[in-house]
């Protein structure tokens, strides 16, 4: 079972066969911690049924990759139901995948204001601020969710450690990218950060370490030379320190 703030017991449905007793037993949720924000929203339950319907569409076509008639069924299903939360936030994915920033943008505020424990408009809305290196927002739009989802989103706290580091918060920034990396392990962009954060905080030896780390687990990154000409500089700084 899936839920946003818990932890799911399994059950193995190997080895079952078509005529085995249905009941396989009882899933156990565990909670995880204090979680408000979640990816489904009450809202839904109250949209009318041409509304559902168009919602549905609109979903099924923006799967196919069809943005043109994914928009067209989406901008229906919030023009017969305004609060329709999901609807909004699906709509402002596809505004982006046109390329359409401003009205995805839009797309997002009205999710957020149909309902704000909504958590994916957060997530798409710093992914727009932090291309336009609006730094201050995605600062202000990450720390909400994270107030309202601490646990599922590590992709939060990643964009709020680039923030900070923006912002001249290296202390902050530190500690986003060490909850990212502990939340998601295999992120290996989360170590570039960090070794900029500790080049930033002079400690060299630690910026020298998580650089390495990049670059071992992303050889192939697009940003790997500016990273080894940043681990340049940093061994370069160590070897003047007399660092290792």
């Amino acid at each position: 079972a899936n839920l946003p703030g818990f932890r799911s017991d399994s059950i193995q449905l190997a080895g079952r066969r078509l005529m085995d007793n249905p009941n396989v037993g009882t899933i156990i949720l565990h909670r995880l911690g204090n979680v408000e924000g979640f990816t489904t929203s009450v809202t839904s339950a109250l949209a009318p049924k041409d509304a559902k319907k168009a919602f549905e569409k609109g979903r099924e076509n923006a799967r196919k990759k069809k943005w043109d008639e994914a928009q067209k069924d989406l901008e229906k299903a919030v023009a017969l139901y305004p609060k329709y939360a999901v609807a909004w936030a699906d709509l402002g994915r596809v505004y982006e995948q046109k390329d359409d920033i401003a009205n995805a943008r839009k797309a997002y505020e009205q999710s957020l204001a149909a309902d704000s424990k909504l958590v994916t408009p957060y997530v798409q809305m710093a992914g727009i601020q932090a291309r336009e290196a609006k730094w201050q927002e995605v600062a202000e739009t990450t720390d909400r969710l994270i107030r309202l989802n601490p646990i599922n989103y590590p992709i939060a706290y990643f964009y709020n450690s680039i923030a900070n580091v923006n912002l001249q918060k290296f202390d902050v920034a530190e500690k986003s990218a060490l909850e990212a990396k502990r939340l998601a392990p295999n992120m290996a962009k989360i170590d570039h950060v960090l070794g900029v954060i500790y080049a930033n905080k002079n400690d060299f030896e630690g910026a020298a370490r998580h650089m390495k780390a990049y670059i071992t687990a992303a050889p192939n990154a697009g940003d790997i030379d500016v990273v080894k000409k940043q681990l340049a500089e940093v061994e370069k700084t160590l070897g003047a320190r007399g660092g290792a």
